[in-house]
């Protein structure tokens, strides 16, 4: 039968338990013989968890009841790396100092965290462990997956309905890009993007640059753009880095001055325009048109494509479109 979350939460931590408790036990009498005895252990692993939790299902409750709430989660993780202040959990809980002061005794009472002096608090070592059992077996669960598959399918509508709803009301916002230095990914192909993805994803991805999109980010535009009668044509990528990255082979580096641009959101397939056998993004057109009526003029900085997941599937790319302006 399937565990639900709670019972694999529990599963997992005692498990880990149990592991460490039984091979200590176990080590002289097992490795012996030249093996570690996991095979045992394993075998013993269901026997030994209901043998714990027997009888203590209460216990087990009050600590499980004291966690399963969304602020003491939000302290708990809060407290994860660093003691914290009473005033410090106010600001991140937003509560009043005595609907804390109750979620924190809760916590106290159930021993997931320590009241270490007026004022301070941090996560015990219980609770530490608690948590780390908590994220892991989280981290695999169908429930998870499930919820972040109906988060982005919801983020996904909410885009196309705000466009739908708003279709002359192009949502438009004014940022200036600070000057970056950028490494360089071209293919010219009939599926050029997904070729210079390839060549990009397979530089950086062993290097850790795709880990964190906000920090390096990924823009992309036409280079060169398509053209009537030619299936082929050619898109480039731009992936900030660091002063010490250096051209090698096909990766060129490229120092981008910057600028001023008015920038848009939208689904990658919202507002299909094709021409001469070629797909355009729609509200390419409609971001020019809004600039044409607005105060600003077209400046001359690379128009930018930037997804907000580069590595989203085609029906589930949101793209962030930068068009070059002057003030």
């Amino acid at each position: 039968m399937g565990h639900t979350l709670i019972h694999r939460l529990i599963d997992h931590f005692f498990c880990s338990m149990i592991l460490v408790l039984t091979f200590s036990k176990m080590f002289n009498k097992s490795c012996v013989a030249g093996y570690c005895g996991w095979g045992l252990i394993t075998d013993n692993l269901e026997h030994d968890v209901v043998e714990i939790i027997s009888g203590s299902e209460a216990d087990v409750a009050v600590v499980l009841s004291a966690i399963a709430n969304k602020v003491r989660m939000e302290i708990l993780t809060s407290l994860h790396r660093e003691q914290k202040e009473f005033s410090e959990l106010l600001e991140i809980s937003g509560l009043s100092k005595t609907a804390l002061a109750h979620h924190l005794n809760r916590l106290v009472e159930s021993g997931i965290i320590v009241h270490v002096s007026r004022g301070l608090y941090e996560i015990s070592s219980d609770g530490a462990d608690f948590l780390k059992s908590i994220s892991a077996a989280y981290a695999s669960s169908k429930r998870r997956q499930d919820y972040e598959a109906a988060r982005r399918v919801d983020y996904i509508q909410r885009v196309h309905t705000k466009r739908k709803d708003k279709m002359d009301e192009l949502e438009v916002r004014i940022e200036k890009l600070e000057p970056m230095r950028v490494a360089r990914f071209q293919a010219i192909s009939k599926s050029p993007e997904s070729d210079a993805w390839d060549k990009l994803s397979s530089w950086a991805e062993p290097r850790g640059l795709l880990d964190d999109v906000k920090k390096n980010p990924v823009f992309g535009f036409n280079n060169p753009g398509p053209s009537p009668g030619k299936e082929e044509y050619g898109y480039e990528f731009w992936i900030k880095v660091g002063e010490e990255v250096e051209p090698e082979g096909d990766i060129k580096i490229k120092e981008f001055e910057g600028g001023l641009f008015a920038i848009t959101t939208t689904p990658l397939k919202a507002d299909p325009i094709y021409e001469d056998g070629h797909h355009f993004i729609g509200a390419w057109k409609r971001l020019g048109d809004w600039i044409k009526s607005s105060k600003y003029e077209f400046g001359d900085q690379q128009c930018l494509e930037r997804a907000h997941d580069p590595g989203a599937s085609e029906d589930d790319l949101i793209l962030d479109l930068y068009w070059s302006i002057k003030a």
